[in-house]
């Protein structure tokens, strides 16, 4: 436990942040470090968290035109682009990137403009120009449409993260989401009353399909396997309905509470649309892909979007969807690197636990590709751990997600809301959390279980009752942290 002065106890918060950014401005080839640790019981867990972080820090760059970034494209590309980006930005926030992942976000943003059709530059390098791999010109350039609401999305997580209101009041932010939710939706018919009869090919003045640069400007979809044959994927729906979700609970945060409702009930429309329009009755599951000919099919992989931008309304239908990843075909290494994240948010934390350790074996297929480490630290913190930050400044809750693999894990030095925590579940009964530097914390210690009493350092405290995503029960209570302080939760049974 921490015992100082106010003044001193600043110059500690001031000194750890400083350790917390010290990949900033270190060479790659330096080995830049992260205070980020995890402790635990089992020594798999470890071993993959050890991975993860140090294949992750391996891709952060700094001193080049671009700015502060990390690799987040194919290696070798020296670049990032948004898809991978905005996936990756999570775990990047737990090693103490955001500066980085602030830069790279940004970056997207003010390249938005009219002559790409409201676009940005899908991939962005070190030289900070767009990729020649994906760009000729305005006109030409591969770009995928779920990307600006990807985006979007990305923004508001790592506000919730960081409270850094950059990203609500920053004129190119703001921009960026204003156009993307009006402009963009607009110029590519992507508009409940028109996506579903939306032409493939649009917004070009000449058009020659063997070109990759024109046929693939425009794919309405994450799935790239059919480019021109794809009217429409599932996950640019659910990246849509994200975005209004996301934008709405900035625009609240803003204090616009008008406009805040009128994208938050955009959002549910979009729920709704996916689930009347892309549930498949016979086969019980939902279409990831709507074609230029009307069909719509199973495949690609799309689902697993839907679930892990929480559009989908339906808990039947999510776990059927759960489960059908489950079961799935085989994937490539970008889906699967979302598995983790989506399995431990929907109960399955057997299998989510299962997807860290086959991502982080050596003998997975290019596991080195950047999003994988990332989506590890990512999973670990937010799945396994449970953290996860709330709009208000200095609120989180966690919730252990803990199998029978795991006795005790603790993960240390994470920042959040401009503090430094510490979180240690053991088992799934007990969570303790050491506030090491920053302001007070309001944690909501939650725990599974519809019955119970909570005792806070040994003392029974008043309890509440909630659910997770799935509907299961949750029993929780409110917990003041201040700095330089450590508080014990735990769940006991009823007497």
């Amino acid at each position: 436990m921490i015992q100082s002065s106010g003044m001193l106890r600043g110059s500690f918060v001031v000194l750890f942040l400083a350790c917390m950014l010290l990949p900033v401005g270190t060479a790659a080839s330096e080995g830049p470090d992260s205070p980020l640790t995890l402790s635990s019981s089992d020594a798999q867990l470890v071993t993959c968290f050890d991975w993860a972080k140090g294949q992750a820090l391996h891709y952060v760059r700094a001193g080049d035109p671009v700015g502060l970034w990390y690799e987040a494209a194919l290696p070798g590309r020296e670049a990032f682009c948004m898809r991978d980006v905005s996936h990756q930005a999570a775990g990047a926030h737990a090693l103490g990137l955001a500066a980085h992942t602030r830069n790279m976000l940004r970056k997207f943003a003010v390249n938005i403009s009219e002559s790409k059709d409201w676009c940005s530059y899908w991939e962005i390098n070190r030289y900070d120009k767009p990729a020649p791999v994906d760009y000729t010109s305005d006109k030409e350039f591969w770009y995928n449409l779920p990307a600006n609401f990807d985006v979007l999305d990305a923004c508001y997580r790592m506000y919730l993260w960081t409270h850094d209101r950059t990203y609500l009041e920053d004129p190119a932010f703001v921009a960026f989401y204003e156009h993307t939710l009006t402009d963009y939706v607009e110029r590519w018919a992507l508009g409940l009353d028109k996506v579903l009869e939306r032409a493939r090919f649009m917004n070009r003045d000449s058009f020659d399909r063997r070109k990759s640069h024109q046929s693939c400007r425009g794919i309405p979809s994450y799935h790239e396997g059919t480019p021109g044959q794809t009217r429409l994927g599932i996950d640019l729906l659910a990246f849509q309905a994200a975005a209004c979700r996301s934008y709405g609970l900035m625009l609240r945060s803003r204090g616009d509470d008008a406009g805040a409702v009128v994208y938050l009930m955009r959002a549910v429309e979009i729920m709704r649309f996916i689930e009347e329009h892309f549930w498949n009755e016979t086969e019980r599951c939902f279409n990831e892909l709507l074609l230029t000919d009307g069909r719509h099919v199973v495949g690609g992989g799309m689902r697993v979007y839907a679930l892990y931008a929480d559009a989908l309304r339906s808990p039947e239908k999510i776990e059927r969807t759960l489960q059908s990843l489950i079961e799935g075909q085989r994937i490539n290494i970008e889906l699967g690197s979302h598995y983790p994240e989506v399995f431990y948010r929907y109960g399955a934390h057997e299998e989510a636990y299962r997807w860290l350790l086959q991502l982080s074996d050596p003998g997975t297929r290019r596991r080195e590709y950047p999003e994988v480490s990332f989506a590890v630290i990512g999973a670990i913190v937010g799945g396994l751990m449970g953290i996860e930050p709330l709009n208000a400044e200095g609120r989180l809750w966690t919730l252990a997600r803990l199998t029978d693999a795991t006795a005790w894990a603790k993960i240390s030095n994470l920042p959040v809301h401009g503090n430094v925590i510490d979180v240690r579940h053991n088992g799934a009964k007990e969570t303790v959390l050491t506030n090491r530097a920053g302001t007070t914390v309001t944690w909501f210690a939650r725990f599974y279980g519809s019955s119970g009493r909570l005792t806070l350092d040994g003392t029974p405290v008043e309890t509440h009752r909630s659910t997770d995503h799935m509907g299961r029960p949750l029993i929780l209570t409110q917990v003041s942290v201040p700095a330089g302080q450590t508080r014990t939760v735990t769940c006991a049974p009823a007497n």
